[in-house]
């Protein structure tokens, strides 16, 4: 009997151990991981970044955004041929598969 609660006390013990390592915060000179920052050279990172330096120029409405699309077809000039495939596309109604097809096409011709 004394072995049994013995045995339960170590388990109990060690399930607290465990529990409380999974939630101990990391410590305070790792850089902590942000899962929402975009993989630098990514499409998003490209934006963000056109984005920020946009942003310390003051520009506003129309111009802002085509200061922020300037960047960005400068940074990613293949990924700025692929937008514009998408927004023809669009404009001429396409949609889902018909719009990816389109795109494919556009992009293999434009090259």
């Amino acid at each position: 009997m004394m072995k049994s609660i013995m045995i339960a006390a170590l388990a109990l013990g060690l399930c607290a151990v465990s529990a409380a390592a999974q939630t101990a915060a990391p410590p305070s000179d790792a850089p902590a991981a942000t899962e929402s920052a975009p993989a630098p050279g990514t499409a998003k990172a490209v934006r963000a970044q056109c984005r920020a330096e946009v942003e310390s120029q003051g520009l506003t409405g129309p111009a802002r955004k085509a200061a922020v699309n300037d960047c960005f077809v400068k940074a990613r000039p293949d990924l700025a041929g692929a937008m514009k495939c998408r927004q023809d596309g669009r404009a001429q109604g396409l949609a889902d598969q018909a719009l990816k097809d389109f795109v494919r096409q556009c992009r293999t011709t434009a090259q």
